[in-house]
């Protein structure tokens, strides 16, 4: 990927932007008016969309008294301010609501854990840790949840990486850490390995450098202020249910895959999006000794290595990880994320033993069958697996 603004694509995968704070599917409803809709699928803590009320489940029908359309429908996140018109699934019709809400978008950061949270039934207790992209700010906290689980005796985790589309590979290795069976972590076992080309590869081979990442407990990289780790986070994890679906893409299918030869993993969901490589994020100043004052702001993203688990497998190459249990995603249904009932989790947990009692209890119908449903639009289409760059590579360049 090429940009002209690579201050914004910094900051973005630092989970800070420009934004209305809303995750959202789009729908085709009417195909003779080519009449889409926006479905919420969860809403960032603190932003603008949650502070308007917004929850999984809302329905937008227009953007700025304009039906929604594939010509205009990425404003929905783009544009700076909105006024939009809301509507409700009535017996598997969507109508308005005659209700309008107006926002505007800030920049702040998006905190990616959007759910951390503890089931207990059978006399067992379950994890589910929703998380919707690997940032460097969320390591911490993410580890103080491994040791709250840790502390529980969790022992069976639900992992949500269904609106991940990925992120840092050091973040990835932290959850791999926490994750993976203490034996693992503790004799430092390969969790995985890039394959570059050959001529990376021979650089690489000439500097002594070691392309095989392993598990471990300290995670120290200075440049980008990250000091921390897991020797006590780890959970002890018997089995993990990893939600997926086409959003799911990069260091979220890499991590699944990563801990397949370790952890027994379960796929629930529909297949993820299939992003295999890894990339680095150079700016024309990292490359140029006396960077052109026109490309002081420019950059590219660009894919350097395919990632590889410790079986010499890429278990989502070429076209994403196929779900053990196939179940589309329905925001529609409007059952919020960390609802026992949501169908996601319900199967999930339902898989970890939880009973559901099926006499007397009403199930609303499942209404995005009807309606078909856009790829993800926030996310980058090749998915976000960023790996820092090695010191060689501006010095080769420059």
């Amino acid at each position: 990927m090429l940009t002209d603004d690579m201050a914004s694509f910094n900051s973005s995968v630092e989970g800070v932007s420009t934004t209305f704070g809303w995750n959202l599917t789009f729908y085709l409803v009417e195909k003779e008016t080519n009449q889409y809709v926006a479905v919420v699928n969860f809403v960032h803590e603190g932003t603008p969309a949650a502070k308007a009320g917004f929850k999984r489940g809302n329905i937008i029908l227009s953007i700025n008294d304009e039906k929604i359309t594939p010509d205009n429908y990425a404003d929905l996140y783009y544009k700076p301010t909105l006024k939009v018109s809301l509507g409700e699934l009535k017996e598997n019709t969507i109508v308005s609501q005659n209700k309008s809400i107006e926002l505007t978008a800030v920049n702040m950061y998006e905190n990616p854990i959007i759910c951390d949270s503890i089931y207990e039934f059978n006399g067992k207790k379950v994890g589910y840790l929703v998380y919707t992209g690997f940032d460097l700010k969320s390591i911490n906290p993410l580890i103080e949840i491994g040791k709250k689980f840790k502390a529980e005796g969790i022992e069976e985790l639900v992992l949500d990486l269904r609106y991940n589309g990925g992120g840092y590979v050091i973040t990835e290795n932290v959850l791999a850490s926490m994750f993976a069976p203490q034996e693992a972590v503790s004799s430092k076992k390969v969790f995985e390995k890039e394959i570059y080309n050959s001529y990376l590869s021979e650089i690489y081979q000439k500097q002594g450098e070691n392309l095989e990442t392993r598990f471990t407990t300290e995670f120290n990289y200075p440049e980008v202020e990250v000091n921390a780790s897991t020797k006590d986070a780890n959970i002890g994890l018997k089995k993990i249910y990893g939600l997926i679906g086409s959003g799911s893409a990069s260091a979220s299918e890499a991590l699944l895959g990563g801990l397949m030869p370790y952890t027994n993993v379960r796929l629930i969901g529909t297949q993820t999006h299939g992003k295999y490589c890894t990339g680095w994020m150079l700016s024309a100043e990292e490359m140029y000794e006396k960077c052109p004052q026109e490309l002081k702001n420019w950059g590219i993203y660009v894919m350097v290595s395919i990632y590889q688990n410790a079986d010499g497998k890429t278990p989502c190459m070429p076209d994403g990880l196929i779900p053990d249990i196939q179940i589309e995603d329905d925001p529609i249904q409007a059952y919020q994320i960390g609802d026992v009932n949501e169908p996601l989790l319900k199967q999930a947990l339902m898989e970890a033993g939880r009973s559901y009692e099926t006499n007397g209890v009403h199930s609303r119908s499942a209404a995005s069958p009807h309606f078909k449903a856009l790829p993800p639009v926030k996310t980058p289409l090749f998915g976000k697996r960023i790996q820092l760059i090695p010191s060689f590579v501006s010095s080769h360049s420059k």
